[in-house]
């Protein structure tokens, strides 16, 4: 892992929106969240982070979304973050990266947390509470012929393991494709150790 600058809670928020809104699964419930604050879709697909209403409307549609800042859905108990980086991980770093605790995740990896176990039991044909892997088969085959994703999102008390926030399914797919893993941009958030494993 490299650090290679300071980031924000703003370029967080923004990187976490453009993937949620071009994701099959979450795309719909973020356009109601959009109608319902009454905001523009421009500031996410045209975004400026130098533009502070905007930032502040990216905060208030997280928050209708998923909770961010208001302690509540997936956002409860959500640590407070003391600095933001934007890093690059590459393939050394894959058995330092955990999901949340999550029963879908924790069946998927056999327990374990970790994506590389999650990678095993995918591609051993096995299904999780019947959900089909076909879409982390998907992405991962997306991303051998050259796609590409948004930023991920992690969270460390020591910048030696991480915790992905959002990106569980992209985080699986280069768990698939582990030649790809190689200088991808993560926004970590650095927070305390007792506040992260209250939240995972």
């Amino acid at each position: 892992m490299k650090i290679l600058r300071e980031s924000s809670e703003d370029e967080m928020i923004l990187e976490y929106l453009k993937a949620e809104y071009t994701s099959e699964r979450f795309s719909e419930q973020l356009k109601e969240a959009f109608e319902k604050l009454g905001l523009e879709k421009s500031i996410i697909i045209s975004a400026d982070l130098q533009n502070t209403a905007e930032n502040a409307g990216r905060k208030r549609l997280l928050g209708e979304f998923r909770g961010y800042g208001m302690g509540q859905k997936m956002f409860e108990r959500f640590p407070a973050v003391s600095e933001w980086k934007l890093c690059t991980f590459s393939n050394a770093d894959l058995e330092k990266i955990r999901y949340i605790d999550y029963s879908y995740w924790n069946e998927l990896s056999a327990g374990t947390h970790m994506p590389l176990s999650a990678a095993e039991t995918i591609r051993a044909g096995k299904t999780v509470y019947g959900v089909s892997n076909d879409g982390f088969l998907r992405a991962a085959e997306y991303i051998r012929n050259g796609g590409s994703f948004p930023k991920l999102f992690f969270l460390t008390s020591d910048y030696e393991n991480f915790v992905i926030v959002e990106g569980h399914l992209r985080m699986t797919a280069y768990a698939l494709a582990t030649e790809c893993f190689d200088n991808i941009e993560v926004i970590v958030g650095n927070c305390s150790g007792e506040e992260l494993k209250k939240w995972t």
